[in-house]
Parts: C-alpha cells; sequence; structure tokens
C-alpha cells in the first residue's frame, strides 16, 4: 500500500466480524454515533470474545486513518461512490494496509462485506482493491501532502501549523497516548497509597492509572472511577489556591469535574447544563460517588440574575472543537468544518460575558476548552482580558498529547479585582 506504513493485526475469522466493524463505522459517519457507544454496539455482535480486539482495533483503526483513506478512495474512483460503497472501501483498504490479512484475503472479505451489505456495488470493491495494491499518491500541495501523512483534515492542519509551526503541528497529530482507560480513586473510599497498592503493573500517573477492565477488578467495588487525566489535572488547576467557598461550574457535564472538586476541598457545588437529560447524568454520577452537589438547569450563554456576585469560583469549561481530544475520540473531526470554530469562539465569548458578572469581587473565574486552537484558547484570553477591565490575569496551563501524554487542554485563571 505505498506510503501506510503498516501497524500490523492479528488476523480474525468469521464473517461477523467484518460486518460488525462495518455496523461500527457506519454508525458513526452515517448515522452521526459517538465512536464508544457505535464499537460498544457493534462488539455485542460478535459472540467470540477473541475477535473483538481485531474488531476493536479496526474500528478506531479507520476512523484514525480516514482522511488518508479517503484520499486514496478519490483518487481511483472515477465517480464519487455511495456511502456504503465508500464504508466498505475503507475496511477493504485498512485490511490491506493495516491488517495481518494477505492481500487476496482481505480483497475477498471485503467483497463478501459487499454482498451481504449490497451486491450491487461488489464488483466495483473488488475493482478499487486491486487497483489499490501497489498505490502511491500524488498531491497537489504540500499541504495536502501534510493532511494525508498526519491524516488530519487540511483546515486543522493550516490552522496548527500557523500556531505551532509544521514540525510542532506534527507531533501533535501523531501524539501517541495511552489506549487504556484512565481511573482515579473516588476520595474517602479508597487513599492513594492504598489505590497505588492495589494498581499492580497498570501504568500509573500522578492521580491515578490507565487499566483495562479486567484491570478494574483490581479495586473494591465503588471506589475508582473513569476520569481522563486531562480533566483530572484539570480541576488541580481551577483550585489551586483555593480550599473551599461557593463554586458554579456552568457547563459541569456530565459531571466529572464538580464531583472531583467536590472530594478536594469544602465547596459548596453548583452543577449547571442546558439539557434535562444530562442534568439527570450529572445526578446519577454524583449519586454514585457520593459527592454533595447540586444541579441546575441553565443556559450558560444567557445571563441568570440568581447568579450574579455570587461565587467564589465560576468554572467555564466551554463548548468547545474538540480538538485536543481526537486521539482518543477520533470521530470529532468528521463532520467539524472550519466555520465552526467561528461560531463556537462566538459561544465562548458570551458564556465568558455572563460568568464574569458571577464572580465575587476577589473570586476566581476559570476559562477551559479541550481545544488545541490558539484562536480558541490565547486568544479567548486576550479577548476577555480587553473587555472586561476589572479582571487581572492570574496564570495559564495547556496541556498537549505530544508533550503531557494527555488529551489537549486548556485553563486560563483570572481574577476579579472590583
Amino acid at each position: 500500500m505505498g506510503n501506510f506504513n503498516p501497524k500490523k493485526n492479528a488476523e480474525p475469522h468469521g464473517d461477523n466480524v467484518d460486518r460488525a466493524v462495518y455496523d461500527g463505522i457506519r454508525d458513526v459517519f452515517i448515522d452521526g454515533a459517538f465512536c464508544q457507544k457505535a464499537v460498544t454496539d457493534a462488539l455485542k455482535t460478535v459472540k467470540d470474545s477473541r475477535q473483538h480486539p481485531f474488531v476493536t482495533s479496526a474500528f478506531y483503526g479507520i476512523l484514525d486513518k480516514s482522511i488518508r483513506l479517503d484520499k486514496i478512495i478519490s483518487d481511483l474512483c472515477d465517480k464519487k461512490p455511495s456511502k456504503e460503497a465508500a464504508l466498505v472501501d475503507k475496511i477493504g483498504l485498512y485490511y490491506l494496509g493495516y491488517a495481518d490479512i494477505p492481500d487476496y484475503a482481505a480483497v475477498n472479505r471485503a467483497v463478501n462485506l459487499s454482498k451481504h451489505i449490497n451486491g450491487v456495488f461488489s464488483g466495483f470493491i473488488n475493482a478499487v482493491l486491486k487497483k489499490s495494491i501497489g498505490y502511491e499518491p500524488k498531491f497537489r500541495s504540500a499541504l495536502e501532502r501534510f493532511s494525508y501523512e498526519h491524516c488530519a483534515p487540511e483546515w486543522l492542519c493550516k490552522m496548527l501549523i500557523s500556531d505551532y509551526s509544521e514540525s510542532r503541528a506534527a507531533t501533535i497529530l501523531d501524539a501517541v497516548l495511552p489506549e487504556k482507560t484512565h481511573v482515579r480513586p473516588i476520595t474517602g473510599r479508597l487513599s492513594m497509597q492504598e489505590f497505588n497498592k492495589l494498581k499492580g503493573n497498570c501504568e500509573g500517573t500522578e492521580y491515578g492509572c490507565y487499566c483495562s477492565k479486567s484491570d478494574m477488578k483490581r479495586f473494591p467495588d465503588d471506589s475508582v472511577t473513569v476520569q481522563s487525566l486531562s480533566s483530572v489535572r484539570a480541576v488541580h488547576v481551577y483550585k489551586r489556591g483555593i480550599n473551599g467557598g461557593r463554586v458554579l461550574d456552568l457547563c459541569a457535564a456530565p459531571g466529572g469535574k464538580s464531583v472531583y472538586l467536590s472530594e478536594l476541598g469544602l465547596f459548596d457545588i453548583t452543577a449547571c447544563d442546558i439539557y434535562p437529560h444530562k442534568i439527570n447524568l450529572m445526578k446519577k454520577y454524583a449519586a454514585f460517588a457520593g459527592a454533595k452537589i447540586k444541579t441546575v438547569l441553565s443556559d450558560a450563554s444567557r445571563p441568570n440574575e440568581k447568579f450574579v456576585n455570587g461565587f467564589d469560583l465560576v468554572i467555564a469549561d466551554c463548548p468547545c472543537s474538540g480538538t485536543g481530544t481526537i486521539k482518543t475520540k477520533p470521530d470529532v473531526l468528521i463532520n467539524r468544518q472550519p466555520s465552526d470554530i467561528n461560531d463556537l469562539t462566538v459561544l465562548q465569548s458570551k458564556i465568558l460575558d455572563c460568568a464574569a458578572e458571577y464572580v465575587k469581587k476577589e473570586g476566581v473565574l476559570c476559562y477551559s476548552t479541550c481545544s488545541v486552537l490558539k484562536c480558541e484558547n490565547e486568544g479567548m484570553r486576550d479577548k476577555f482580558l480587553s473587555a472586561h477591565k476589572n479582571y487581572s490575569f492570574i496564570d495559564e496551563e495547556k496541556f498537549l498529547p505530544d508533550t503531557d501524554k494527555c488529551d489537549g487542554f486548556y485553563i486560563a485563571r483570572f481574577k476579579r479585582e472590583q
């Protein structure tokens, strides 16, 4: 497959494995499902659990390499294929380039899969995959090459290169994060010392460890909770120098940060979200963790008179592009467009303008995103300070996948002076 530089995976057996891969990526690309739910549903159809690692690896691999696979399909097809045919082609191309499957078997499996879905395009699948063997890409520009090599859309590559330089953009996009799930002990149920004894050979972090589902059995029931390392680190930045007081978390769902903050000090926490179902999710999570937090249905982008001048710490963890999470949530960019960034920065400004009214004098306002784009981070920091002269800049933290081994995350802290 030319420049694919494949990372090989073991070959599975059984038609239902290929169908599970197809169903999973179809749910994401066509139905707009979140990747975690899509792969979980797909795995339920594969009875032999020994095949689950292949299905999971292929599912995430196809999402991760989608930009590259799309270019190959575009270059080899005289006309744009149907969505279903394109997905089968992606599976076949992935098998050819990244799975430890002989070329003839990879082609045959994709063709057989197409017959189960729509026999009309099986000949097309066969032709494209055979043409792809020995394929060498040609590029119209240096940006297109960069996009292909680092498997990210051109608009994002352009922004990252502008923000960080070409070499740094490449390392951010190519960062490899732990595949296992990050968990932390629930304060009061399991001490960090006890946690470290029980985690065994699981990869430890300063606040928890990465472990598999089977590794979770090491810990007593309800003594640990899943929370990303970037999220845990962010909470420690939020509370820097603050050990208690009234806290308002404006965009709190699913509630992980509010719950964790409640464990770290004498905080009276109000957690908000705009959607009722997310409020219910936060209540359930807080109950599981034994956290005492209040939940309120509230639109963070609209002024709420009940909150004015009422809080020692206000957290505005705003909706954003999610570009810091693409290594762990590769579906984030599937339908994202450059125009979305402009819309998001407008929303972020509205939320910050509202949040600024809720902080007490001498209180702290925290702005954060899971973006790595400077227009959503440092740019919003500067815009806020320019518009709100009664605030001063305290400090900021930025976590990046290539240097901090976690999802990208940005936090800026401001103090209300008057």
